[in-house]
């Protein structure tokens, strides 16, 4: 294999990218010691908060900054502006533009078009997802496959998605979502990617980790009959510390978590030698 491409997408919060560096960072340092060049592993990272931060931070000032209001909890209130309302802002309101869903998606897509311009055409593709970032992806997937030839941020079969070999979702926010649709009509992505190159679709895999203490991170195969026919593992994992790992701040504990750090290194060292 000459080169894989993998795609990380973070979830809510501040911006940056500090677990996600880690936790490459110990991937990498486990593949070194299988004795793999990681030179070959080309990152990249999607910076989708913008269009909505720029917006929150917009109301946190004309908020805090209005001396009229003399409002309370302004850690908490902070905390849900730029946190929580990322769930409801960014699929849109009825009758309205859905300014946050297609601008985090044209993130998305400058993210694609960056790595697709590191590689070999046709490389192999892994996506890295936490949190609401696999509702992102997850969306973003969707819309490619429903779109078909006629697509703008489809044009080649990296951007369709159709050299992607990995997804790895942590922390799954997809059912919190769910439910602003009928249940039963809801379907997942199709997985492995309709017109995979032959010689990856074999080694694709979708694999969605959860921990039963987080509220915030689901498994997804039991939302209804098409997502427990969908070819995706849900697979419960144990994360954060002695302080977390009861609670929903194990939420922002699966960057950290080592069984996901070797797993992810696993399966990249399967590519290398296989591919």
């Amino acid at each position: 294999m000459e080169k894989l491409g993998v795609l990380v997408i973070r979830g809510s919060g501040s911006t940056g990218f500090k677990r996600q560096e880690k936790f490459i960072s110990k991937v990498n340092e486990l593949n070194e010691k299988k004795g793999l060049d990681t030179s070959k592993l080309v990152y990249e990272y999607i910076d989708w908060y913008d269009p909505m931060e720029s917006q929150q931070e917009l109301l946190l000032d004309r908020m805090f900054n209005n001396s009229q209001l003399r409002l309370k909890s302004k850690v908490l209130r902070k905390f849900l502006i730029t946190n929580i309302t990322d769930l409801i802002n960014y699929g849109g309101k009825t009758n309205m533009p859905d300014y946050a869903y297609q601008e985090t998606h044209k993130k998305v897509y400058d993210a694609v078009t960056n790595l697709q311009g590191k590689l070999p055409q046709d490389a192999p593709l892994l996506i890295l997802a936490s949190s609401m970032g696999s509702e992102i992806i997850n969306n973003y997937i969707w819309d490619r496959q429903k779109k078909g030839g006629d697509d703008p941020f489809g044009k080649t079969a990296f951007e369709r998605f159709e050299t992607l070999v990995g997804l790895f979702t942590f922390g799954n926010n997809i059912p919190i979502f769910s439910s602003s649709s009928k249940i039963e009509e809801l379907a997942p992505i199709q997985f492995p990617i309709p017109g995979t190159i032959s010689r990856l679709e074999k080694f694709a895999v979708w694999e969605n980790y959860y921990d039963k203490n987080d509220p915030l991170g689901y498994p997804i195969k039991f939302i209804n009959k098409n997502y427990e026919k969908a070819n995706v593992t849900d697979i419960q994992v144990g994360v954060g510390n002695i302080l977390s790992f009861w609670n929903i701040l194990s939420h922002f504990g699966y960057w950290t978590s080592r069984k996901l750090q070797r797993r992810v290194s696993d399966f990249i060292a399967m590519l290398f030698k296989e591919l």
